[in-house]
């Protein structure tokens, strides 16, 4: 039974990447403070991960987070797999920060955290479909995760990218296009 439910996950994470690349999207104003808060409080409220501490962190003075155009249920996905990434790898103590802040034409979205990081050989190959590093394989997941987070971001004109040190944490940077509305 609990490999029908993880073959039938795969399943629908595999159809939501094909998706990605063929539907329109449908783009409205996203406040991304608004975003950030919602992903931040469902992850704080999943059961085993008491203990882990989460910070959003977003600039209100001189002004705040402009808005992007996208697809909001799309950008809450991506940043909450972000988001669930980094709790499933951290321990308690670990500190994990979610960041926003306005770069020239974009809004930048930093998920960083002070776990265990990642292996410099697995890098090149994180954001490919079905990837698992060698630490990954002890945590649950289908190694769809990341690539469905590219997919989404490049769907909406934006840039992502990674850095890590193991024992030292891991910081993904996002970029996304400022709303010219």
């Amino acid at each position: 039974e609990a490999q029908t439910v993880r073959l039938s996950r795969l399943t629908g994470d595999l159809r939501k990447i094909a998706e990605l690349e063929t539907r329109p999207l449908e783009r409205s104003a996203v406040d991304v403070e608004q975003l950030l808060n919602d992903v931040v409080e469902v992850n704080r409220e999943k059961p085993g991960y008491a203990g882990r501490q989460i910070q959003l962190i977003v600039p209100h003075a001189p002004w705040p987070l402009p808005a992007i155009s996208g697809d909001w249920d799309l950008l809450f996905l991506a940043f909450h797999n972000l988001l669930d990434n980094a709790m499933k790898f951290c321990e308690a103590g670990d500190a994990i920060e979610v960041r926003g802040r306005e770069d020239g034409p974009f809004v930048v979205v930093e998920v960083a955290d002070t776990g265990p990081g990642i292996d410099p050989a697995d890098l090149p190959h994180i954001w490919e479909e079905l990837y698992r590093g060698e630490r990954g394989r002890a945590v649950p997941g289908s190694g769809l995760g990341l690539a469905m987070v590219r997919a989404i971001v490049e769907r909406h004109d934006g840039a992502i990218q990674l850095n890590s040190r193991l024992n030292r944490g891991t910081v993904v940077t996002v970029r996304l296009p400022k709303s010219t509305a």
